[in-house]
């Protein structure tokens, strides 16, 4: 069993590993909200399933990888997957990104305002798929033509690893703000003896292209279970 899936297995707090489907019997799922019903984790060694004893009945008969499965079984309208993320980890040594984009790090601190003014230019759906949120530990701003047109918001867990969030202005996409971005990040997240992780939401195909040209391989997925 890798690194990850002993974080996973740490976070959870399983101590005693008899299979490689376990539930785990705590209250991790309750993280997201009242409305939250089920929390999966799923690589390809190891499924662990925290959730709500309303549904544990269901889920324990069929051992399913996937809560989108669930919903289909129980055929059932009340129910939504709300989050729906892949993890992915980066193989070897990130390329640097020849490009004229300028990165500067920012804080909160200094730059709350500056941060807010650019996120703004995204709609909802745009913040969700990209799991962008000011509660981040670094940030990294990209400049081209002198105009603020990428961020990476970065953010460190209790294991080893620390995650992302990435917006590029449309009209600057496909111009290597974003991979300009990531390999910034990369070299910041290996000077704090970190491991790059990029969580990206399972539709945001963009940005799993992205991840995936710099050598990120999807690893596991997440994924929780609502009620509507």
């Amino acid at each position: 069993m890798d690194s990850i899936d002993k974080s996973w297995l740490a976070r959870l707090g399983v101590n005693h590993i008899e299979s490689n489907y376990i539930f785990t019997g705590c209250d991790y799922y309750k993280r997201g909200g009242e409305e939250d019903l089920a929390f999966l984790y799923a690589s390809d060694n190891l499924t662990l399933v925290s959730c709500n004893e309303d549904v544990r009945t269901d889920l324990e008969k069929s051992k399913l990888r996937s809560l989108h499965d669930y919903i289909d079984d129980v055929n059932s309208q009340a129910f939504e997957v709300c989050i729906d993320d892949i993890d992915y980890y980066l193989s070897g040594h990130i390329c640097d990104a020849k490009s004229k984009v300028e990165i500067d790090q920012l804080t909160l601190e200094a730059h709350r305002e500056h941060i807010e003014q650019f996120s703004t230019r995204f709609d909802e759906e745009e913040l969700f798929k990209a799991d962008f949120s000011l509660d981040s530990d670094y940030f990294y701003m990209a400049y081209l033509e002198g105009q603020p047109v990428g961020i990476i918001a970065s953010y460190c867990g209790v294991e080893p690893f620390e995650s992302l969030s990435i917006l590029v202005t449309p009209s600057y996409r496909q111009r290597g703000v974003g991979k300009a971005l990531i390999s910034r990040w990369v070299k910041e997240v290996e000077k704090r003896g970190r491991v790059a992780r990029y969580r990206a939401n399972r539709e945001n195909i963009a940005s799993r292209r992205l991840c995936e040209s710099l050598g990120f391989v999807a690893h596991s997925h997440i994924q929780i279970l609502a009620e509507l």
